[in-house]
């Protein structure tokens, strides 16, 4: 993330620096080195997406499961004898 960061505040900042220098303006190395920030911003956020939301947001499910929840659950008990594998 460090380096994705840096990476836009370097590079865009440097197009910036060699744009005065071809231009003979002042203010491209500032304008180069804002878009190189945000720019490495956006990537970080769209590589590695939002943080999760907090707990308090969304609180976890206090209610007590149903009979209904549970029959459906595949991970509520064993298999059916139909699908188990018997072996010798």
């Amino acid at each position: 993330m460090m380096t994705t960061l840096l990476g836009g505040f370097v590079v865009w900042g440097g197009v910036g620096w060699l744009l005065d220098r071809w231009l003979e303006t002042r203010f491209l190395t500032p304008v180069g080195l804002i878009v190189g920030m945000v720019l490495g911003i956006y990537a970080v956020v769209a590589r590695y997406g939002r943080p999760p939301a907090s707990p308090a947001k969304n609180p976890p499910r206090t209610d007590p499961p149903t009979a209904r929840d549970v029959r459906s659950d595949p991970r509520s008990g064993p298999p059916p004898a139909s699908t188990r594998r018997e072996f010798e």
